[in-house]
């Protein structure tokens, strides 16, 4: 009753103090109309002024409830994170105790099997096993808990990031680099003198990847990143053109389509469908107009331990020239196209297949084939000389170059010429990789790779090999990683224009190299990276009929370093 009694007299109280407010804003309003005639004249220009002041404050409402939203969005962002790592280090503790409890388990089955007991002590541990089984199963139940709240949380700020940030996911890499080319002079046999190289600069490349998922069948990724324009061999920029913006130019972008686990199709500007990064076919930094298709099977029952077989296959665009009818003194009539016919576009077709095994817990080996049929790939070598350049790459970009595609090193039937040695390229490849996910105390990953290609459409000069060996990696501080790779390819195996231009350097085949590397992760994200590449010529021009080659077998050693920082974001 006193409780109730207080609670009467304090909303007794509350009702005066509500009458007397009531009354003096009444009082208040009464003597502001009594007095509103009087100011009459000047009542436009303070109504002009309190509206102005009430949009200020309205706007000020605004900006600080905008403000707001975002702290509070940060806020949930921040406890959500410090959710994720509570309960992760909760489950790695449960996931321990139940190791631990399996190896008591265990332990004690072991002590039932190899000593007799009498039935009591028998019974002792039955019962001693039953519970330690029935304890587990708790944590086992508790731990499905824990994780299914993990991912709850995961879920809830995957959904506040999206929010945030939209469809898109962003990421990229940024890399500071020394490269360094040296060659000594040399003197020709009819005295001409070869000239030295000395070439020492800075350069750096900068990627941004986006990635948005349109449904779940079907996503979108894109690639801006820095580079010359007229050479697709690299990203890089050089520390030059005084103090000059250097540009961003579309790298990537295509659409995925997934309907499942095991297809997929991409079209647009596409990575190659077999891209490796091994240095051998292809240059890290070449992409293709066109498309991608790859189909993964699965075996549910491996037979000869196979895990799974894929089977790829890209339909690449090159050129498009807009010439009905060729004619004599035209540029595109340098490829060997037939005068008064229309000139066709320049493409390749890529198809193979790729075997991977399971030979143990630790051993992986994939086995694969893979052929690359060109058509009118002469357009490709035209691009490289100043006329073609005009008419295959210039129109397309709507910009006019600084010069030629870079890359030249094939064997062509006239010097400085547009068509190729080769009759055609139709490139037959043999790839095997053997990986061990990690050997000694620290684990280290090990990978051996071997490439064995052939152009079957050439007669002479046609092979290429690389074997390259791989040991440790850089995820985490303190990784290290050793690379060696010695390569070959003739002058006619594959297309100088796509093939690496660090491993051949003025020119991407017709050479023998010999590649080290040695890289160290810093920190997670940033990597020191040292690169030795020693690089001879194979063959002269003229020692064949209709051979010509920028360089030939007598120039010198020539030796490339690069020094590098890349960091990943």
């Amino acid at each position: 009753m006193p409780q109730r009694n207080g609670e009467h007299n304090m909303y007794i109280e509350k009702l005066v103090i509500t009458f007397l407010l009531t009354l003096t804003i009444f009082t208040m309003t009464l003597q502001a109309q009594s007095t509103s005639s009087n100011q009459n004249n000047n009542q436009k220009p303070k109504e002009a002024d309190s509206e102005m002041l009430a949009a200020k404050e309205q706007e000020r409402g605004t900006i600080n409830q905008a403000d707001a939203d975002k702290r509070s969005g940060t806020r949930t962002l921040e406890d959500l994170e410090q959710l994720l790592i509570k309960q992760s280090e909760e489950i790695r503790l449960l996931r321990q105790q139940l190791q631990e409890q399996s190896e008591r388990i265990k332990q004690l089955e072991q002590k039932e099997a190899i000593s007799p007991h009498s039935s009591s002590g028998r019974n002792s541990k039955e019962e001693n096993i039953a519970s330690a089984m029935a304890v587990t199963g708790q944590q086992e139940q508790l731990g499905a808990q824990r994780i299914a709240a993990v991912e709850k949380a995961q879920q809830r700020l995957e959904e506040q990031v999206r929010k945030i940030g939209g469809p898109f996911r962003f990421g990229g890499d940024f890399r500071l680099r020394l490269d360094t080319i040296t060659r000594s002079s040399q003197v020709l046999a009819d005295g001409t003198r070869l000239p030295g190289v000395q070439n020492v600069r800075g350069r750096y490349r900068l990627r941004f990847n986006f990635d948005a998922d349109i449904n779940p069948q079907i996503s979108f990724h894109g690639q801006i990143a820095t580079g010359p324009i007229n050479n697709g061999l690299t990203m890089d920029q050089d520390f030059t053109a005084t103090i000059v913006r250097h540009p961003f130019f579309i790298s990537e972008a295509w659409i995925d389509y997934h309907p499942n686990k095991s297809f997929s199709i991409q079209g647009g500007r596409v990575q190659g469908v077999f891209a490796d990064n091994s240095r051998f076919l292809f240059d890290d930094d070449v992409r293709f107009n066109g498309f991608n298709e790859k189909f993964v099977h699965t075996f549910k029952t491996p037979a000869l331990k196979l895990r799974s077989m894929e089977l790829r296959a890209g339909q690449y665009f090159f050129s498009n020239p807009n010439v009905a009818i060729i004619r004599e003194g035209d540029p595109i009539s340098r490829t060997g196209a037939e005068i008064g016919t229309r000139a066709r576009a320049s493409q390749m077709f890529h198809q193979g297949i790729l075997l991977n095994q399971t030979l143990s817990e630790n051993v992986e080996q994939q086995i694969g084939t893979d052929i690359q049929l060109f058509r009118n790939p002469s357009q490709i070598a035209l691009a490289s000389t100043s006329e073609g350049v005009a008419l295959i790459v210039e129109p397309g970009l709507g910009l006019r170059l600084s010069g030629p595609v870079t890359g030249a090193g094939n064997a062509v039937t006239t010097p400085g010429g547009a068509l190729y040695t080769a009759r055609n390229f139709q490139v037959a490849r043999l790839t095997y990789s053997l990986n061990h996910k990690g050997i000694g105390d620290r684990r280290l990953p090990l990978s051996f790779n071997v490439q064995l290609a052939r152009n079957v459409s050439a007669s002479f000069e046609r092979d290429a090999l690389l074997a390259a060996l791989s040991l440790g990696q850089t995820r985490e501080r303190g990784n290290w990683r050793i690379l060696y790779l010695f390569s070959i390819k003739g002058a006619n195996s594959m297309i100088s224009q796509l093939t690496d231009d660090d491993l051949g350097t003025g020119t991407g085949v017709n050479l023998r190299a010999h590649h080290l590397r040695f890289d160290i992760a810093l920190a997670k994200g940033i990597v020191f990276q040292n690169l030795f590449f020693f690089q001879n010529e194979l063959r002269s021009s003229s020692q064949f009929p209709g051979f010509f080659v920028p360089l030939g077998a007598f120039t010198p050693l020539q030796f490339r370093f690069q020094q590098q920082l890349a960091f990943s974001f």
